[in-house]
């Protein structure tokens, strides 16, 4: 496994135990925690060459990634990051994609989008551990495709909402 994998793959496994941790965390300290995480992935997932300097390194939907959040522990995390963000959780958005059809926002779980991310990261990380090296290129390949289809942008507009709240929202009422 190159040097750049298992560095994601520990950032993954880092990022799933600070979601999973969020029932026994303090708001604030929750939120920089996410701070830390969201920009270290969005950087090190988009600098990944899957099959190396010079090669067709295009986002390719593989199938390499599997599966294995339940929907159960999705909801879980989930459950628990709304709980401990409160009113912090729910944010008026307006994704470009809705605002063709309306000029309303669109109210978005902040604790949603980081549960979408602690999915794709739990199922890389346990992919990753599960494979041979000569696997490792497709997986990639597929976190890849996956992080040009929503992952980036989940990324980015979760990393907003948490920039905001950390900076602005009254944790001590």
């Amino acid at each position: 496994m190159t040097p750049a994998a298992l560095s994601l793959t520990s950032l993954a496994v880092e990022y799933c135990k600070a979601v999973a941790g969020a029932p026994t965390s303090e708001p604030r300290d929750f939120l920089r925690d996410m701070l830390r995480y969201l920009p270290r992935i969005y950087i090190t997932v988009s600098d990944i060459n899957p099959y190396g300097d010079g090669a067709d390194n295009e986002p390719q939907e593989t199938g390499a990634i599997y599966d294995t959040v339940t929907e159960e522990q999705y909801e879980a995390v989930r459950t628990d990051m709304s709980t401990l963000l409160g009113p912090n959780d729910v944010y008026l958005d307006t994704p470009v994609e809705q605002m063709q059809f309306s000029d309303t926002p669109v109210a978005v779980s902040l604790a949603e989008q980081l549960a979408d991310v602690y999915q794709a990261m739990a199922d890389f990380a346990a992919t990753m551990a599960q494979i041979t090296d000569d696997m490792v290129p497709d997986t990639l390949s597929e976190l890849r495709y996956r992080f040009a289809s929503y992952l980036a942008d989940t990324i980015c507009r979760a990393l907003k909402a948490a920039n905001y709240v950390y900076y602005n929202a009254d944790f001590e009422g």
